[in-house]
C-alpha cells in the first residue's frame, strides 16, 4: 500500500508509477521490433496490415492499461482516505470522552451534599473513564491492523495511546480516592465546605492540567490525520490524471509506431537487395567462402539470399574436400612409409634379439656347470699349487661367481626390453586391411608410449589412469596414429616450457573410462602452456598449426579428427593459457 504521509512523497510515488508505465510502452515498441523479425515469412502487404493492426492494438491496450492502473491507484487512495476518516473519528471520540470526563469531574465539588446529583455525576465520570479506555484499546487494535496506512508511525501512535491510558487511569483513580477520603456519602454539614475545596483542588489542579494536555495532543493528532486525509483526496485526483496521461500516451505511441512502420516497410524492400549485392561483391573480391548473406525474410528476396548462400556453401565444401583429400594423401603416404620402415626395422632387430635371448639361457646353464665343476675341484683339492692360487686371486673367482649370474640376468632383461619394443613397433605399424578389428585400446596407447619413450626419457612423467575397458571394434593402426599425434604435440609443448623453466615438472596424464551409454572416453592432458581460445577453434583445420615454421605441418590433428569421425566418435579440446591442454576422445564400443 502507498503511504500518503507527505505531498512530495506522494507525488514521487506517482511519478515512479508513471515512469513504470512508460517503460511498459517502451517494451511494447521493442516487441514491435521483435515482431518484425518474427514476421519475416510474411509478404510485404501482410507486414503492413499486421503492423497497423499492432499499432491500433497498442492504443487499445494502452487505454485499457491506463484505466486499470488508474482504478488501482484510485482504490489505494480510497483506502487511505477511509483509514484516515476512521482514525480521525476514533481519535475525535476519544477526545470528546476526555472532555466529558473532565467536565463531570469539575461538577463533582458543586454537587457535594446532594446525593442524587453526586451519584449521577460520579457514574457519568467513571463511565467516560471506562469509555476512554475502551476507545484506546480499539485505536490500538486499529493501528495494528493498518500499520502502513496511518497518518503517523505505528510505534509513535502506540506509545501515545499507552501514555494516554496511563493518564486517564491515574486521573480516574485519583478522583475515586478523593471521593472515598471525603466520605461524600456520609458528609456532615460542617465538613461540606472543606470537602468541596479539596475536591475542587483535585479536579482543577495539576492532574487536571495533565488531562487537558492529553486533550490538546489529541487535537494535534487529529489535525495530522486531517492532513493525511487531504493527501488521500489529492491522490484520487492524481490517479485520475495518471490514467488520462497513460491513455493519451498510448495513443501517441501508436501513432508514432504507424509512422515508423511506413518508413521501415519502404526500407524492407531496398535493404535486403543491397545486402545481397554487397555480399556477392565481397565474396568475388576476397574469395572468402565462409561468408553468408543474412536471410532476414522468407519472401522473394529471402529466396534469393538463401540460394546465394547455398552456392557459396557448395563452393566452400568443394574447397574443403580438396584440402582434406590433399592432407589425407600426404598423411597416408607418410604413415605408410613410416609403417613399412618400422616393420622392416622390427623384423631386422627381432632376429638377432631372438638369437641373443635364446643363447643367454644356454650360456647361463654352461656357466653354472663350470662353476659347479670348480667348486667340486676345490672340495677334492683344497690345497692347489701356488700358480693356481695366484690365478684365482688375479681373476677374483668369488666375485666372478656372484657377479656373472647378475650380468647374464641384465643381458636377459635387455633382450626382453628390445623384444618388447619390437612388439610395440609391430603393433603400432600393423595394417588394418580395410576392416575393423576387436582390439585392446590400452595396448595401442602403451605401444605409442614405447615408440615415444626416447622423448619421454628427457624428464617427462607419464601418469596412466586406466579404467576397465572391453575390447573395442576399431581400426587399431589408425587409432594409434591419433594417440601418436596428440602425445607428440603434448611432448613438443612441454619441451618448450622446460627450456625456459628449469624447475618445471612436465607431466602427461592418460586416463580411460567407459560411460553408462557404452562409450569409451580417453583423456590426454598435459600441464603445458595451453592454447589460446582463437587457436583452439581452428586446431582441427587442415594445415593449421601453432608451431614455428618447419616444426609442424598442421595435418596431425586434422587427420585425427577424420579418423575419429570414421569411427563414429569425436575429439574435443579444453585449454586455457597457462593451465595446460586436455584432449577428450569418445568412441563407441561397437561399430
Amino acid at each position: 500500500m502507498l503511504l500518503f504521509t507527505h505531498p512530495q512523497c506522494q507525488n514521487s510515488k506517482v511519478e515512479q508509477e508513471t515512469s513504470a508505465q512508460k517503460k511498459l510502452l517502451q517494451h511494447s515498441c521493442i516487441n514491435l521490433t521483435g515482431l518484425k523479425g518474427g514476421g519475416n515469412h510474411l509478404r510485404i502487404s501482410q507486414k503492413i496490415s499486421y503492423g497497423y493492426a499492432l499499432a491500433i492494438g497498442i492504443a487499445i491496450l494502452g487505454t485499457g492499461a491506463g484505466m486499470k492502473l488508474g482504478d488501482y491507484f484510485r482504490k489505494q487512495a480510497l483506502v487511505e482516505v477511509n483509514v484516515a476518516q476512521q482514525q480521525q473519528q476514533m481519535l475525535q471520540n476519544l477526545q470528546n470522552t476526555v472532555f466529558e470526563a473532565r467536565s463531570h469531574a469539575a461538577r463533582l465539588p458543586v454537587v457535594l451534599g446532594n446525593t442524587v446529583w453526586l451519584k449521577y455525576e460520579q457514574d457519568r465520570f467513571f463511565g467516560q473513564i471506562n469509555q476512554a479506555k475502551i476507545l484506546i484499546s480499539e485505536i490500538e487494535s486499529f493501528a495494528r491492523e493498518n500499520p502502513h496506512t496511518l497518518a503517523t508511525e505505528e510505534a509513535a501512535l502506540q506509545a501515545h495511546l499507552k501514555k494516554s491510558a496511563l493518564v486517564i487511569n491515574y486521573y480516574g483513580q485519583l478522583i475515586k480516592l478523593q471521593l472515598k477520603e471525603a466520605e461524600v456519602w456520609n458528609l456532615q454539614p460542617n465538613s461540606l465546605e472543606s470537602a468541596q475545596l479539596q475536591m475542587l483542588r483535585t479536579s482543577s489542579g495539576q492532574e487536571a492540567i495533565v488531562l487537558d494536555n492529553l486533550a490538546q495532543s489529541l487535537t494535534d493528532l487529529i489535525s495530522t490525520v486531517e492532513i493525511h486525509k487531504q493527501q488521500g483526496t489529492q491522490a484520487l485526483e492524481q490517479a485520475e490524471n495518471l490514467r488520462n496521461r497513460i491513455i493519451l500516451g498510448s495513443m501517441l505511441i501508436s501513432a508514432l509506431i504507424a509512422v515508423a512502420l511506413a518508413d521501415k516497410t519502404s526500407r524492407a524492400i531496398a535493404q535486403p537487395l543491397e545486402t545481397v549485392t554487397n555480399f556477392a561483391q565481397q565474396v568475388a573480391r576476397e574469395s572468402n567462402f565462409n561468408l553468408q548473406v543474412p536471410v532476414t525474410t522468407n519472401d522473394e528476396i529471402g529466396v534469393l539470399a538463401t540460394s546465394f548462400n547455398l552456392l557459396i556453401q557448395r563452393v566452400s565444401e568443394y574447397t574443403k574436400e580438396l584440402k582434406q583429400t590433399q592432407a589425407q594423401l600426404i598423411q597416408t603416404e607418410k604413415m605408410s612409409s613410416l609403417g613399412q620402415m618400422v616393420a622392416g626395422i622390427a623384423h631386422e632387430i627381432n632376429n638377432p634379439v631372438n638369437f641373443i635371448g635364446g643363447n643367454i639361457d644356454y650360456a647361463n646353464q654352461y656357466i653354472e656347470d663350470l662353476t659347479g665343476l670348480v667348486t667340486l675341484y676345490q672340495e677334492y683339492y683344497p690345497n692347489p699349487p701356488d700358480a693356481i692360487l695366484e690365478r684365482i686371486e688375479d681373476i677374483e673367482l668369488e666375485f666372478l661367481r656372484e657377479d656373472l649370474p647378475k650380468t647374464l640376468s641384465s643381458m636377459k632383461m635387455g633382450a626382453d626390453r628390445i623384444r618388447e619394443i619390437v612388439v610395440s613397433m609391430r603393433n603400432f605399424s600393423r595394417s588394418d586391411d580395410g576392416k575393423m578389428k576387436s582390439a585392446d585400446i590400452h595396448e595401442g596407447i602403451d605401444s605409442t608410449l614405447v615408440i615415444l619413450n626416447h622423448r619421454l626419457k628427457q624428464g617427462i612423467q607419464v601418469i596412466k589412469q586406466y579404467g576397465k575397458l572391453p575390447a573395442l571394434e576399431c581400426y587399431p593402426a589408425q587409432l594409434n596414429q591419433v594417440f601418436m599425434n596428440i602425445i607428440s604435440n603434448a611432448i613438443d609443448a612441454l619441451e618448450e616450457v622446460k627450456k625456459e623453466d628449469k624447475g618445471y615438472s612436465p607431466t602427461i596424464w592418460v586416463s580411460t573410462e567407459i560411460t553408462a551409454d557404452n562409450t569409451v572416453t580417453v583423456k590426454i592432458r598435459d600441464n603445458g602452456p595451453g592454447i589460446a581460445a582463437a587457436c583452439a577453434q581452428q586446431i582441427f583445420d587442415p594445415f593449421f598449426t601453432t608451431k614455428s615454421i618447419g616444426k609442424g605441418t598442421g595435418l596431425g590433428l586434422a587427420i585425427s579428427y577424420q579418423i575419429l569421425a570414421k569411427h563414429q566418435g569425436k575429439i574435443e579440446v579444453n585449454s586455457q593459457i597457462g593451465q595446460g591442454t586436455e584432449f577428450v576422445i569418445t568412441l563407441p564400443v561397437a561399430a
